[in-house]
């Protein structure tokens, strides 16, 4: 239909806020994450691949969405996961290949509220069930602010340790902080990534640039007309009619 959108939603922690957290906003309970997925369904939204709603060369037939989740935290796997895989949908996860098995070290180090990362198991139990693994770094550093040794190394031995665990080739990137500049944006492509999703708002539109893809954050109070309406912002920051 004309007019049909496509876009990629972001999501980090899945759980109630804990007490304290610098970053409440980031938590989405599983109730309401279900509640969004049966929201979009109902509107007649299709979820998809990161790769066929990100295919900015076709139009879509109708609205589309994809789920990506940064970091790797256990409560993804825990609650997130098996409320796609019942509504048959799937999503891309970008994981802090240094922290598999631990906690949010980055965040803790900022005074942050400690939480559970997957562990190998877990990641690789998701990639064989159709869940595509993404590299999120090492350590979640401000990739700008690294030397040119120190930025190769954060994007090449997250990528191999990632497909050391699962398998099969890794070639799916998510910019720390959605920090990154033409430097590190050529990196990325050099160390072998086929995407990248940054922070941006926006939406999916004719040439987007596959290391630039936009996203949605979806936030812990975004029942189902909010997150419309987020959708909409996001139409209207990439120059879209609502």
């Amino acid at each position: 239909m004309s007019g049909s959108t496509s876009v990629v939603l972001l999501y980090h922690r899945m759980g109630l806020p804990k007490l304290g957290s610098l970053v409440a906003g980031q938590y989405v309970s599983p109730r309401l994450f279900r509640s969004q997925l049966d929201y979009l369904n109902a509107r007649d939204w299709a979820g998809g691949t990161l790769s066929e709603t990100t295919d900015s060369s076709i139009i879509p037939d109708q609205d589309r969405f994809a789920v990506t989740f940064d970091d790797g935290y256990r409560g993804v796997y825990e609650h997130a996961c098996p409320a796609l895989t019942d509504r048959n949908l799937t999503a891309t996860i970008y994981v802090v290949a240094g922290s598999i098995g631990g906690i949010n070290d980055w965040d803790r180090r900022a005074g942050d509220q400690s939480e559970p990362m997957m562990t190998a198991g877990q990641i690789r139990e998701l990639a064989d069930h159709g869940f595509r693994i993404g590299s999120h770094t090492m350590t979640h550093p401000h990739l700008t602010e690294l030397t040119d040794e120190q930025l190769r190394a954060e994007l090449a031995n997250s990528k191999h340790v990632l497909e050391d665990i699962i398998g099969t080739e890794v070639a799916a990137f998510s910019y720390p902080y959605g920090d990154y500049d033409n430097r590190v944006l050529e990196e990325v492509v050099a160390a072998g990534y086929s995407s990248a999703v940054a922070t941006k708002l926006g939406v999916i539109t004719l040439g987007v640039r596959a290391f630039e893809i936009p996203r949605v954050n979806v936030r812990w109070n975004a029942i189902g007309p909010l997150l419309m309406r987020k959708i909409n912002r996001a139409r209207k920051a990439s120059g879209l009619a609502k």
